[in-house]
């Protein structure tokens, strides 16, 4: 039965998109990038796994399947993508892994992953999902939601299982030298637990069959255990070091959906910067909008967003020009004349009414005639 399905990380990726438009040094660009390839790297792979997991044991009644398990416990986390439990309380806990080009394990145990250049060592995930096991045992031991026989706690028993892509290539050492049975391709998940069942004792078979629970007791336990979840709440902005305004959350969500809508069209409708003329995009657009403060409402191409000296020499009229018109707005100057009433209006108005061109069917409208519109 399925308890819990894989967490959607969308959201994430959407987050680090918007910090790739604004202003970032070289490093913090590669950063951001890297971080949006490894949030995808990572989804693929657990998508992966949570495949031939589904496929074979989301539907059974002796099996609780629990995904992106995120659980915190006295100052510890530990983010386990997998976790399988049957009915004999046997809990395997798995970690997905996506290694493109391979991996290769040493007699000392040692993981390293080939670049397409050279090898690189990185941790241990054998060693890494003992630490999950650990953490979990300690959850379950000491908050109370086991299930009991007599009033006694059952002791579960872990299982630690590392699964890679089915086309990734996995170099082993010798098993006389190093175990490596629980580092496993995804697709023979399925088998590897058949085989160690299989291969159970006598006196584990009658000590399994002591702990058996029913499937209503099984799923109430896993479902104990999901309340335990605790999504990640990670600040992107602050773990790069990226300076982001502060803009109310409705109001910036309204001008990524305008953004959104409007991705790729925007040169075609004809926006332009109001400084030197040329086309801009969605994201220049959707930048100055969150800045209106900045810009003072106005549509600046990322060459006039820069002061004077850092632009061209031949933009610096037309910062200059922006800047002027800044404050004349700033001081009241009128800028226009409203179409309904003859009002003068400054050039807030008039920027307004150019961006909402069909609300205001091209005409230029004072604040009050634009409520009556």
């Amino acid at each position: 039965m399925l308890i819990k399905a894989r967490d959607n990380h969308d959201a994430d990726v959407e987050t680090l998109q918007r910090l790739l438009d604004r202003q970032l040094t070289a490093k913090q660009r590669f950063l951001i990038e890297r971080e949006i390839k490894c949030i995808g790297s990572g989804a693929r792979g657990e998508e992966s796994s949570a495949y031939y997991i589904d496929f074979r044991y989301k539907d059974s009644t002796n099996w609780a399947v629990i995904h992106d398990l995120r659980l915190e416990h006295r100052g510890f986390v530990a983010q386990i993508d997998h976790l399988l439990i049957n009915r004999y309380l046997d809990i395997y806990v798995l970690e997905s892994k996506n290694y493109y080009y391979g991996i290769k394990i040493t007699p000392e145990g040692e993981f390293l992953v080939w670049n397409g250049k050279t090898y690189i060592a990185i941790e241990s995930p054998i060693e890494q999902n003992k630490r999950h096991i650990d953490l979990l045992d300690r959850l379950l031991q000491q908050t109370g939601i086991l299930p009991t026989r007599l009033g006694i706690p059952i002791s579960p028993s872990f299982i630690n299982y590392v699964m890679v892509a089915p086309n990734s290539r996995v170099d082993r050492p010798a098993k006389a030298k190093f175990d490596t049975d629980v580092a496993i391709k995804a697709d023979a998940l399925v088998a590897s637990i058949d085989k160690r069942i299989d291969s159970t004792s006598p006196a584990g078979v009658m000590t399994s069959l002591a702990k058996v629970v029913s499937p209503e007791t099984l799923e109430t336990f896993a479902r104990k255990l999901v309340r335990f979840h605790r999504p990640s709440k990670i600040d992107y902005a602050g773990k790069f070091g990226v300076n982001v305004p502060d803009v109310p959350p409705e109001t910036e969500q309204k001008a990524a959906t305008s953004t959104a809508s409007m991705a790729g069209s925007d040169t075609r409708k004809g926006i332009a910067c109001e400084a030197c003329g040329a086309a801009v995009d969605g994201k220049v657009v959707y930048y100055c909008r969150i800045n209106v403060e900045r810009f003072a409402g106005k549509v600046l191409c990322r060459t006039c967003q820069q002061s004077p000296k850092t632009a061209p020499s031949h933009q610096a009229k037309a910062v200059e020009s922006v800047r002027e018109g800044n404050r004349s707005d700033s001081q009241g100057e009128k800028k226009g004349i409203c179409a309904k009433c003859g009002a003068g209006v400054d050039g807030k108005v008039v920027f307004f009414c150019r961006m909402n061109k069909a609300k205001f069917e091209g005409k230029i409208l004072c604040r009050t005639c634009q409520q009556t519109s």
